[in-house]
């Protein structure tokens, strides 16, 4: 048994529902009052989703052995969920920081989510949730996955022109959600890199072998619990200010 290996997923595990709980409450307490609780309410599905990750992380540290089938399930149902999970964290952002898209960039964006549902959509209505290509891992990363995140990045950024955030503890939130941001993009060009070394149908193995990849997931969790809590903090003071 591994203990490193059990207890840091526990931890995120923990770290991520108590947070994502915090955030529902809160949500529920304010809701309709402000487009600062429906910011926190996608921080709060967005953190719930997350979590899938863990699952395997845990099993495989009490030395659970995951078959084929459980795993490449698993992981071909988990990259849809996975990108919602960051969309919504998007979603939160720009509420939580009453930023407006233009009307272009709003039918860019839009318009390259709906691509994104018909892509994953396909993968799933075709091969049944099965991962029998190399389109779904590779795909997935290079023309959802890592957008996304980019997509983050500076809108995360750009927050730092609010003099409001410009505190310690929204300072260290957007530190941490860029911490983040830069673990997810590795994890994504580390399946890019390695994923075809193996046949599409066990491309699974690049990450039941792989510690980094487990090991970063795990940190992923704790760093966007944190960061979404000390920017919470920071927006909630600044809200109070005014």
């Amino acid at each position: 048994m591994d203990l490193g290996g059990i207890l840091l997923p526990i931890l995120a595990l923990t770290l991520g529902v108590a947070t994502s709980v915090y955030f529902t409450v809160l949500w529920w307490q304010c809701r309709g009052s402000s487009e600062h609780a429906k910011g926190l309410l996608f921080w709060a599905i967005g953190l719930f989703l997350m979590f899938w990750f863990q699952v395997p992380a845990i099993l495989i540290g009490f030395g659970k052995t995951i078959t084929v089938t459980d795993f490449n399930f698993f992981f071909a149902l988990t990259f849809p969920i996975t990108f919602l999970a960051l969309i919504l964290f998007y979603f939160g952002i720009l509420r939580i920081s009453w930023v407006s898209l233009s009307m272009k960039s709003k039918n860019l964006f839009f318009g390259w989510l709906g691509l994104a549902i018909f892509f994953f959509s396909y993968q799933f209505i075709v091969n049944k949730g099965i991962i029998s290509t190399y389109l779904l891992p590779l795909g997935g990363n290079i023309l959802f996955y890592l957008p996304i995140r980019l997509i983050i990045v500076f809108a995360v950024i750009k927050l730092l022109s609010q003099p409001g955030i410009r505190t310690p503890s929204g300072i260290f939130g957007v530190i941490c959600i860029l911490g983040e941001m830069a673990l997810g993009a590795a994890r994504n060009i580390f399946v890019i890199k390695n994923v075809l070394r193996y046949p599409p149908q066990f491309w699974y193995i690049v990450l039941s072998g792989s510690k980094f990849f487990f090991t970063t997931q795990t940190l992923s969790v704790i760093l966007l619990t944190l960061g979404f809590f000390f920017l919470h903090r920071a927006f909630h003071r600044q809200l109070k200010s005014i």
